[in-house]
């Protein structure tokens, strides 16, 4: 019996528990004392919200334990179920791909965003200290990895998948040594979720965190990479920060309740809706390619050969029946067999709305519109489609800033802390004003239009009426806006020179109109 089962019989029998009176009355009248105790089993059940009533409606709705954190073996078979997904869905894949070009793509960008009058330093400084800043990260992002395989943009895309398929990702900020070709020795080490854990006295894995007085974890205990085959199953302590307060592990993940401390695959809820669905595609494709099989089947009458049992047609030579058809198979049947046509069902008109509504039962718990789940425009118009990317550029957004703060940020700000201890980056009291030293605004890739004409038309106008901002227009294309200002005003100067007139929009060339008619009148 599982240990669920158990817990819901403990508790039942802790709620009719009977008392002295109940003991006696039932010693003396044992039907007596079953009504009672019946009776009170009604009024236990009795609720003033329908969702909690235990009815005859509502018998197979079996909770199970509940917690903050699903046990060890719980959350092993989820990961593993959602990686077997990935491997062999294609729906699945494609989900996890989505979601992570679409908040990732090709790596969020950080842009140091200073600010003077919270520093002593003024604004030329100010910015000349940006221009550092940036200039560090970009050469220490191509050597991120500790591996020394990825770059740290390709670093965001696995931590990214992983956090999708195992519902957390774990990360080292490692100081790499021994090699003096780093200008900046921190580097970054992805840890699977399995290295994770600990075993107890009984030999099962908890969930390898030590937590302090108030639940914050105070030490990881991280199993060590078998890349040489001997260390398995040996793990090292952690510490979660070090005495200065430096984070020495990064374990990001959705935090679902309080007191949560490890990570739940995203696809959770919808695993089985996936399973079934690919089991229920496969079936079809295969009634499809019986029902596709022309065979012919001749029956023999022939009794001397049945009488002999000499080998047929139906055999192989080494006497295993022939069990299986394909098109354009001819068989040979003894005499006294038939045929039984098995007429493989397949789906009429109901298909497709059911395929489709389960598809966007799937997405919504995904937060991924129908169209782009199945990248599926075909039935959609400009309202509609503009509608359902506006909806997934709403949840990515909120995706893409959570992981830049809880990811991309901490390692941000110990590269700019290295780089400043190294005499790299020239900031003025950078202990004391850390947190706005490393202030930064991460940029992700643009998500293009629907329709440009329309769309940059907007964009023009909700800049030219304070509704928006260059910044913000631009973040949103994955550009950064002062390359912009600096790339147009080179492009004016060279024009300028070689005397090419620069197409310029209504709004500028009305405004330089006006400009040229005031200064006519004067």
């Amino acid at each position: 019996m599982s240990e669920r089962f158990q817990l819901n019989i403990r508790d039942s029998r802790q709620k009719l528990k009977m008392s002295w009176l109940d003991k006696a009355i039932s010693y003396v009248s044992p039907k007596t004392g079953l009504s009672r105790l019946a009776a009170r089993a009604r009024i236990e059940m009795a609720a003033n919200y329908r969702g909690s009533e235990s009815s005859r409606l509502r018998s197979d709705w079996v909770l199970g334990v509940d917690s903050t954190t699903p046990g060890g073996w719980e959350l092993s078979r989820l990961r593993e179920r959602a990686r077997d997904l990935n491997r062999n869905d294609p729906l699945s894949s494609g989900a996890t791909d989505t979601l992570g070009h679409n908040i990732v793509g090709k790596g969020l960008k950080p842009q140091s965003r200073l600010r003077a009058e919270y520093l002593p330093v003024d604004e030329e400084k100010a910015r000349s200290l940006q221009r550092q800043a940036e200039l560090i990260w970009n050469t220490w992002a191509p050597l991120a990895d500790s591996g020394n395989r990825l770059d740290f943009d390709e670093i965001q895309f696995v931590a990214l998948r992983k956090i999708i398929e195992d519902g957390e990702t774990i990360a080292l900020p490692v100081m790499v040594k021994n090699e003096p070709w780093r200008t900046i020795r921190r580097a970054v080490e992805l840890v699977e979720s399995e290295r994770l854990a600990r075993s107890d006295v009984f030999g099962m894995l908890d969930t390898g965190i030590e937590l302090g007085n108030r639940g914050e974890p105070k030490t990881y205990h991280i199993r060590k990479a078998d890349h040489q085959n001997k260390n398995q199953g040996k793990s090292v302590a952690i510490p979660a920060r070090d005495k200065a307060g430096r984070p020495n592990i990064l374990h990001v993940f959705r935090t679902l309740r309080p007191g949560q401390q490890r990570g739940i695959p995203l696809f959770a809820p919808v695993l089985t809706y996936f399973k079934d669905l690919a089991d229920y595609l496969e079936a079809e494709v295969v009634a499809a390619r019986v029902a596709a099989c022309l065979a012919v089947f001749i029956t023999k009458q022939d009794p001397m050969n049945l009488a002999t049992a000499m080998q047929t047609d139906t055999e192989t030579s080494s006497g295993d029946r022939i069990a299986g058809i394909e098109p354009g198979l001819v068989g040979y049947l003894n005499t006294g067999e038939s045929i039984n046509v098995v007429d493989p069902k397949r789906p009429g008109d109901s298909f497709q709305p059911f395929l489709e509504g389960l598809l966007r039962i799937i997405g919504a718990s995904l937060g991924l519109p129908y169209e782009l789940l199945l990248k599926d425009f075909s039935k959609t118009n400009y309202s509609s489609a503009r509608a359902a990317l506006l909806e997934g550029r709403r949840m990515f957004t909120t995706w893409r800033g959570w992981f830049a703060r809880r990811f991309c940020q901490p390692i941000w700000d110990l590269v700019l802390e290295e780089a400043y201890l190294r005499g790299l980056f020239d900031a003025p009291d950078f202990y004391k004003y850390r947190s706005e030293y490393t202030r930064a605004l991460w940029i992700g890739g643009g998500w293009g239009w629907v329709d440009p004409t329309k769309e940059v038309e907007a964009s023009s106008n909700a800049v030219a009426y304070g509704l928006s901002t260059l910044a913000e227009e631009a973040a949103g294309q994955g550009r950064d806006w002062e390359e912009i200002l600096e790339q147009r005003k080179r492009e004016q100067d060279k024009a300028a020179e070689l005397g090419v007139v620069l197409h310029t929009s209504s709004g500028q060339a009305g405004e330089e109109k006006g400009a040229n008619a005031e200064t006519e009148e004067e």
